[in-house]
């Protein structure tokens, strides 16, 4: 796994996905409830990547995405507020990954380059420093 720094802040992932998906954060760090064979299907064919944002009284605070393209969990610092942003990725049974904004609101983002079989059901969401924890949102490696 290789933290890189991404060359630019807008990264698809967590445009169109992330904010359709805008959630305050909550201070539940429970696991993602498992699904049935029909229902992973049907997410498969409606869109591997996933994104979410973590959303405090009306500003989006940080930003959270998986894209199963290259394998790639990404986070984004939307707001020079003080408040570190990690994007968390769960796989087969617990958290498997973890990447932070290193560099607050400023250009880039972060992600970390990752290897996961083909297929295979993840659950990204952020944390907000202080503010807690956004739902999950499901994607296919």
């Amino acid at each position: 796994m290789n933290i890189q720094r991404s060359m630019v802040r807008g990264i698809a992932v967590l445009g169109a996905a992330a904010a359709a998906a805008v959630v305050a954060p909550t201070v539940s760090s429970a696991a993602p409830a498992q699904e049935t064979a029909s229902v992973a299907t049907k997410a498969v064919a409606k869109s591997a990547n996933a994104g979410i944002c973590g959303k405090y009284a009306g500003t989006v605070r940080g930003c959270a995405g998986f894209r199963a393209y290259d394998e790639h969990l990404i986070v984004c610092d939307k707001r020079a507020d003080g408040r570190a942003v990690v994007a968390q990725l769960y796989w087969a049974g617990k958290i498997r990954a973890a990447v932070k904004d290193r560099n607050g609101a400023k250009n880039p983002c972060y992600y970390l380059d990752l290897s996961i079989a083909e297929g295979t059901p993840v659950y990204v969401r952020a944390y907000v420093q202080g503010l807690g924890y956004t739902k999950w949102d499901r994607g296919v490696a």
